[in-house]
């Protein structure tokens, strides 16, 4: 079976601040890049923005916000990777419903800093709903 692969790419305002070796650092702000890469069947149309406007409900939540004080970050320590990956596993839940096979996310908070989580694994068996 063929699938079609599909980029987007969304810019997200938020502030946070690190807990690094028990001590909570100064809030500081970041134009977050999120890049997902998707897949879907060769067959089904492409509706942009249903697509667009799926990703941007989740990420508006956090938009100019300081995200510590949000769930899940006001229990999880908002570092890149756990940033990474819970918009990874959301996303994930939201857009399979839809159809769609969210294969990869890369979120960097610098240009020279980015995190990749990948829900790629070649022994799984995608069966689209």
């Amino acid at each position: 079976m063929l699938y079609r692969q599909y980029k987007y790419k969304f810019y997200l305002n938020m502030n946070h601040s690190v807990e690094i070796n028990g001590k909570i650092g100064a809030i500081h702000s970041h134009t977050w890049e999120i890049c997902i890469g998707m897949a879907v069947e060769e067959n089904v149309f492409v509706s942009f923005s249903e697509i667009e406007k799926c990703v941007t409900g989740v990420l508006d939540r956090y938009q100019d916000k300081y995200m510590n004080n949000l769930p899940p970050f006001n229990v999880i320590n908002p570092t890149l990777e756990n940033v990474g990956d819970y918009f990874f596993e959301y996303l994930r839940k939201e857009l399979w419903e839809r159809g769609w096979m969210l294969l990869i996310l890369e979120l960097s908070e610098t240009p020279s800093r980015v995190y990749q989580v990948s829900g790629i694994n070649p022994r799984d068996d995608y069966t689209f709903v």
